[in-house]
Order: C-alpha cells, then structure tokens, then sequence
C-alpha cells in the first residue's frame, strides 16, 4: 500500500474517532445537565417527604387508631347517624 494512501486511511479513522468523540461529550453533557435536574427534583421530593413525615408525627395519635378501635369508632358513627335519623322522621312526623 503507498504511503500517501496510509495516510489518507488513517486520516478519514481519525476524523471519524473525532466525530464520535465529539458526539460522546454532547451525550455526557446532556447526561449530566439530566443528572442535576433529576438530583434537584429528588432533593424536593425528599424535603416534600421529611415534611409530610414531620406533619405525621405531630398528627394526634387518636387520628391513627389501631384496627380495633376504628371498628368501635366506625360502630359508634353508625350508631349515631341511625339515632340522628330516627329524630329526623320523628321532627317531620310531628
């Protein structure tokens, strides 16, 4: 092979390792510019969190009964609203 057509050969592999150097810096850019975005939107995410977890554990503990009391409490509603309604038929009898 001449010379002149080794130089040309390499030449052409050279420009096309630039080219695909140049095309992996733009992908790492547009990588790490995302990368930030998304670090930024999960440090919001997390404070959204640690407020919501904070409101939880100033939430009265009555408001987060055990299963067998939101029963009694559910029965006791019931039992309510069925007197709340017997007084109402009783109001629009009379």
């Amino acid at each position: 092979m001449q010379p002149a057509a080794q130089i040309d050969g390499l030449e052409i592999k050279l420009r096309q390792l630039a080219a695909k150097v140049d095309r992996q810096r733009a992908q790492h850019e547009a990588l790490v510019t995302e990368n930030e975005t998304l670090k930024r939107e999960l440090d919001r995410q997390l404070g959204i969190v640690s407020s919501l977890q904070g409101k939880l554990d100033r939430t009265p503990q009555a408001a987060v009964a055990e299963p067998a009391d939101r029963d009694a409490q559910r029965e006791t509603i019931r039992f309510c609203l069925q007197e709340i309604d017997r007084c109402l038929d009783w109001l629009h009898r009379n």
